[in-house]
């Protein structure tokens, strides 16, 4: 059954990711086919584990995003208990000009739209897919770092945390840049990757969005 806050989405956004039967199929498939791909060429370390353990709710996961494998990375790295009710917000330029890559990351990924401008409706449909239960991974900076370093994050991420009062788990990943470039269609290398999560933060109610963000930004950082 698709939630009601999943039901109430935006026309624009398929609900057909979140059925149970196609999260069996697309779970399975990302775990069995898509992540042994990505093995053989990543190296994986996760640093921080232990940071998840009392993680009873849903939350933000946020990254540094460096490469066009970084999804797939997090997802590899993860917990199964955190990954199956992961969905990753992808560009919604990225899904409407590539159907196919589109329907990969809807039905391996629980991958959803969101708009890099006019982000209103897409941090709604955000607080949606937490109230059914989901965890939501985002890369704040809106953008693949063109050089692999941490640029400034988008508002939006500040405005996302304190509004929904969720947890916001900050993570990083370090080796990836440069293994599969922005528009490559093979990677160009193998890479040691290391996955770092930090501590979940909440945020007050009355917190100022920019200040959130910039805390959250130094947090990645920091890692």
């Amino acid at each position: 059954m698709v939630s009601d806050h999943v039901r109430a989405s935006p026309p624009s956004t398929p609900t057909w990711p979140f059925r149970r039967s196609v999260r069996i199929v697309g779970d399975t498939l990302r775990d069995y086919v898509v992540t042994p791909f990505i093995k053989h060429w990543v190296s994986i370390t996760t640093e921080g584990i232990d940071n998840l353990r009392g993680l009873n709710e849903p939350a933000i996961f946020i990254f540094n995003h460096s490469d066009d494998f970084d999804a797939p990375v997090i997802y590899a790295a993860l917990p199964r208990k955190v990954r199956r009710k992961l969905s990753v917000a992808t560009g919604a330029n990225i899904l409407d000009d590539h159907r196919g890559l589109a329907f990969v990351i809807r039905l391996c990924y629980s991958g959803f739209s969101f708009a890099r401008r006019a982000f209103r409706p897409s941090l709604a449909y955000v607080g949606d897919l937490m109230a059914s239960g989901r965890h939501i991974l985002l890369a704040p900076e809106g953008q693949l770092s063109a050089d692999g370093e941490l640029a400034e994050f988008k508002p939006g991420i500040g405005l996302l945390a304190v509004t929904l009062n969720a947890p916001v788990v900050p993570m990083r990943l370090d080796g990836l840049w440069g293994t599969v470039p922005m528009h490559a269609l093979w990677p160009k290398r193998r890479s040691d990757v290391t996955l770092r999560i930090g501590a979940p933060r909440r945020f007050a109610p009355d917190a100022k969005y920019r200040e959130v963000t910039a805390s959250l930004r130094d947090a990645v950082q920091g890692l």
